[in-house]
C-alpha cells in the first residue's frame, strides 16, 4: 500500500475542486501530482463530480461549471482543504466508541464529520446540514439535527431556535470550528447568528473541542463566539508559534497536532496547562 497516496475519495474531491476554484483550468496530470494518485483515479472522480454537476470535463482536464449562478458551497469551501483534513483526522482518537457529541456547523466540520465514520455506537447532535447527510446511512450512529434558520453561507441551521433546541441535551463533548483566534484567546465568527448554537452546545457538554487548521491563527472575525479558557482541547494541522503555545498553556488547553510522516495523522499531545484561568 503506498502510504503517501490520499486514499479517500472525498479528500481527493476536496482538492480537486479547490485546484478548480484557483485556476481556469487544471489538467488531469497536475490534479494526479497534487493528491499524489493515479491519472486513472483522477479520470474516475472526475466522472463522479461530473456527474454531480460540480465540474465540466475535457480532454485532458477540467473546469468548474460555466452556467452556475455562482460557486457552490463546496467550491467556496474549498480553501485549506489539505490543512483542515489533516486536523480533522485528529478527533476520532478523542472521541471513544460509544459516546455522544454536538458537532456545530461549517465546512470544516463538514470534514470532521468524514473522519468520525470510522467509530461505532456514536450519539450526534448536529446542526451541521453536510455532516447529516455524511452520517444519513451509517450503521449504529444515532443522529439528531435540530431545526433553526437556514443559513446557506455554511450549509448549517442557526438562530435562537437552534440554540433552544440544543438546550435539552447533555452530552461527552462539544465539536466546534473558528473563523479566527485572537491573541487574547476569543474564538471570533463573521455572523451573530453562528454564537447561540456554539454557545449552548459548550455549555451542555462535558469536553470541548475546537478544530482550526493554522489559517484560523491569522484571520479574524468580528463577533466574540467563545473564549479558549472554556476550551480542554485545540486540532489543528501544524505545530503553533510559541506565543500561541503559551496562550494555550495559560488557558489550560491541550494543543493536538499530526505526528510527521504520518499516513493518517495520529495525536500527539503538544501542550497542556496546568490550570484554567
Amino acid at each position: 500500500m503506498e502510504g503517501d497516496h490520499i486514499k479517500r475519495s472525498y479528500e481527493r474531491h476536496a482538492l480537486i475542486l479547490s485546484l478548480l476554484q484557483a485556476n481556469e483550468f487544471v489538467a488531469i496530470e497536475t490534479m494526479a501530482s497534487a493528491c499524489n494518485t493515479s491519472t486513472q483515479t483522477i479520470r474516475r472522480d472526475l466522472a463522479v463530480l461530473s456527474k454531480e454537476g460540480k465540474v465540466q470535463r475535457y480532454h485532458g482536464g477540467a473546469r468548474l461549471p460555466t452556467n452556475a449562478a455562482g460557486p457552490t458551497y463546496e467550491i467556496r469551501s474549498a480553501r485549506n482543504v489539505p490543512e483542515k483534513i489533516a486536523a480533522c483526522e485528529l478527533l476520532p482518537d478523542l472521541i471513544p466508541d460509544g459516546s455522544s457529541l454536538f458537532l456545530a456547523g461549517g465546512s470544516t466540520l463538514a470534514l470532521a464529520a468524514k473522519s468520525l465514520l470510522r467509530k461505532t455506537r456514536l450519539t450526534i447532535v448536529t446542526n451541521n446540514l453536510h455532516a447529516a447527510v455524511t452520517f444519513y446511512n451509517k450503521e449504529g450512529f444515532d443522529v439528531h439535527v435540530v431545526g433553526g434558520w437556514l443559513r446557506t453561507a455554511s450549509g448549517s441551521l442557526v438562530g435562537d431556535r437552534t440554540a433552544e433546541a440544543l438546550q435539552p441535551f447533555s452530552l461527552d463533548f462539544a465539536v466546534i470550528s473558528t473563523r479566527g483566534i485572537t491573541a487574547d484567546g476569543y474564538l471570533l465568527e463573521y455572523d451573530q447568528s453562528l454564537v447561540g448554537p456554539v454557545a449552548a452546545m459548550l455549555s451542555n457538554s462535558r469536553e470541548k473541542i475546537v478544530i482550526a487548521d493554522n489559517s484560523k491563527f491569522r484571520s479574524t472575525g468580528i463577533i466574540r463566539a467563545a473564549h479558549l479558557r472554556d476550551i480542554d482541547h485545540l486540532l489543528t494541522n501544524e505545530p503553533v508559534s510559541g506565543d500561541t503555545e503559551q496562550m494555550l498553556q495559560r488557558y489550560g488547553v491541550k494543543l493536538h497536532v499530526p505526528e510527521v510522516g504520518a499516513d493518517i495523522p495520529k495525536r500527539r499531545n503538544a501542550a497542556a496547562g496546568s490550570a484554567r484561568a
